[in-house]
């Protein structure tokens, strides 16, 4: 049996307040989170979030990918319009999880999520 605990953590979002949110999960005590990932965060940004991450002991454990364009969270219009489903907005969504990948592998941070979409 390993020695590895399983973390507890949280998804937060940036909203334009990188450390307010960092510092929300270190105030819970957490030691680690999932970040909501606005599409086409810069490298520079990410390590930036990275630091203030570092500097508050929170581990990112993933960086949660949002795409660019409609996405509507419901089972009525969300099979057509959520995830790489959508042929209207694929590329650029592609685009916006290869630079989440980017930051991601430059932040030392082992993944990126996102939601794929309705796979018919």
């Amino acid at each position: 049996m390993s020695d590895d605990k399983l973390k507890l953590g949280v998804m937060m979002h940036l909203h334009g307040d990188p450390e307010g949110a960092i510092r929300k999960v270190a105030d819970l005590r957490l030691p680690s989170c999932q970040l909501g990932w606005p599409p086409n965060l810069s490298v520079e940004e990410g390590l930036e979030v990275k630091r203030l991450a570092d500097d508050h002991g929170v581990e990112i454990t993933t960086l949660w990918a949002a795409l660019p364009g409609i996405a509507v969270w419901d089972f009525i219009e969300g099979p057509i319009t959520i995830g790489l489903v959508p042929e209207d907005w694929r590329a650029l969504r592609v685009q916006a999880l290869e630079q989440a990948a980017r930051c991601a592998a430059e932040m030392g941070v082992a993944s990126i999520t996102t939601h794929c979409g309705f796979i018919p």
